[in-house]
């Protein structure tokens, strides 16, 4: 059984698939993130490779089969291109699930104001009730994305510099 959809989206992420294909993903108001191969998007020629950017908004008309494929892309805005909003939106890439819908979150990244602490806020992580990790400070200055945890300034800088975003 194969289902279309037609759907608004922001690009959050994209990895390059075999010789020309890219794995995008995708967050939806309809679908919440959801993972998409874009076939030949990494070809020269190709008409999808500008619109499937990080941090594009796009109109997608996405084929589910066994998995989602993208068939056509066009870009209709951008969200803020920076270090610090590319973070967000790979924070909001391995934070949420696939296919679990969040209309807050798709209205804080639809919106072009989220911020890091903003998403954490949203996705369940407040930084308002943090505290450091390893000292117990109440002042957690760091965000860890792969440890999930909050750090004081100087514990963050025994941590080797692992990814994650300072809260102010």
């Amino acid at each position: 059984m194969t289902n279309e959809f037609f759907t608004e989206a922001i690009v959050l992420d994209k990895d390059p698939v075999g010789e020309a294909d890219s794995q995008i993903y995708l967050y939806t108001k309809e679908l919440g993130r959801i993972t998409a191969r874009a076939i030949s998007a990494r070809k020269i020629v190709s008409k999808l490779a500008s619109h499937l950017e990080p941090g594009n908004i796009i109109q997608v008309r996405l084929i589910q089969k066994n998995r989602f494929h993208a068939a056509d892309a066009v870009q209709t805005g951008t969200f803020p291109k920076n270090s610090d909003s590319l973070a967000v939106l790979r924070l909001v890439k391995d934070l949420t699930g696939e296919g679990q819908q969040d209309p807050e979150m798709w209205e804080l990244l639809k919106s072009g104001t989220a911020t890091g602490i903003s998403a954490l806020s949203v996705l369940g992580f407040d930084s308002q009730f943090a505290v450091c990790e390893n000292c117990g400070n109440e002042k957690p200055s760091h965000f860890v994305f792969g440890r999930l945890e909050y750090y004081c300034m100087s514990c963050f800088s025994k941590c080797g510099s692992p990814a994650g975003f300072a809260l102010s």
